[in-house]
């Protein structure tokens, strides 16, 4: 139960915040990334500052000390958030879930590189079998953007990055969830505002007519109210679990993602994606099964002799 909660609120807010953006930045023709994230931000922050004064969470102060040690983490998110956001005007949710899928790769091996996590045959398998998904997801992607899958690579980079640095952090600063989330957005709001005056995106954005549309002013609010929900459930998550299990979490999820933008964003679904997503689910069931095998033999349920054996080399290369 400690794990399933936060697993499943990350998963309600992830889906909550994908398509929200999608609306936002496609259904309103508003291509102003950094201008979306410096009010969910504001919004993110202002939200938590009321649940504090009510007395409902706690937040750390805002010291310099902390600032320079979390400060990396945010870089990695802002820059995930606005590459992620710039990918999503220019491909559709499918392709997108496919580079998420490979970046789990990434993530498993700066786990097992920087935290000494386990890595066993049965989590190579669930990724290989992931990775295999993806590719045969990708092929029912008709349309290609050069300029799409730039900044999807960026944008998984920037994802690993944003992850694996999290739980360094975390333990450098010794900050609570909500406290993460506080920080998190505090920065980015600066490092945001920054961007959009120094790319005219802020001026531009007061022009477009998506400014003096109700629905589009009511979407962004969402957005931001559910933005602090994401944010902190990717730190509790994180911190419930690790960087390679919300990595798996976050590609499971982009399964029922996937059916409901075919149902509501009319995305065509084809026999390839049907393969796809019964092959993500067999992955899911894999890499749990791997999971509960692991704990059964730190507690000495599980013959060592059959299992999967820890694959750590001797020396990291």
């Amino acid at each position: 139960m400690d794990v399933l909660v936060p697993v499943l609120t990350y998963c309600a807010c992830s889906m909550t915040m994908i398509f929200t953006n999608k609306l936002v930045l496609s259904s309103y023709s508003f291509e102003y990334p950094s201008v979306v994230l410096l009010f969910q931000g504001s919004i993110a922050c202002l939200v938590m500052k009321v649940l504090e004064v009510a007395g409902i969470i706690k937040l750390e102060p805002l010291t310099l000390e902390t600032t320079k040690k979390w400060l990396p983490v945010t870089v990695f998110f802002g820059f995930m958030l606005y590459t992620g956001s710039q990918t999503l005007v220019f491909l559709s949710i499918p392709i997108v879930t496919v580079f998420k899928n490979l970046t789990n790769l990434v993530i498993a091996y700066g786990d097992w590189y920087f935290f000494d996590q386990t890595v066993t045959r049965g989590v190579l398998l669930s990724f290989l079998l992931m990775v295999v998904g993806s590719a045969l997801t990708g092929f029912t992607d008709l349309h290609f953007s050069l300029p799409g899958y730039i900044w999807m690579s960026l944008n998984c980079l920037s994802q690993a990055g944003y992850v694996l640095y999290a739980k360094h952090a975390k333990t450098t600063t010794k900050l609570s969830e909500w406290g993460m989330s506080f920080y998190n957005n505090f920065l980015c709001i600066l490092m945001m505002g920054l961007s959009s005056v120094v790319t005219g995106e802020l001026r531009q954005s007061m022009q477009s007519p998506a400014i003096y549309d109700m629905g589009f002013l009511v979407s962004l609010f969402v957005s931001g109210i559910v933005g602090t929900g994401l944010s902190f459930a990717v730190f509790w998550v994180i911190s419930a679990t690790s960087p390679t299990t919300y990595s798996m979490v976050g590609s499971l999820n982009k399964i029922p993602i996937t059916i409901i933008s075919v149902i509501f964003f009319r995305t065509s679904m084809s026999w390839k994606m049907i393969v796809s997503i019964t092959i993500g689910l067999f992955s899911g069931i894999v890499y749990t099964n791997a999971k509960i095998r692991m704990k059964m033999k730190d507690h000495g349920k599980v013959d060592v002799v059959g299992s999967d054996e820890e694959r750590k080399p001797t020396e990291k290369v």
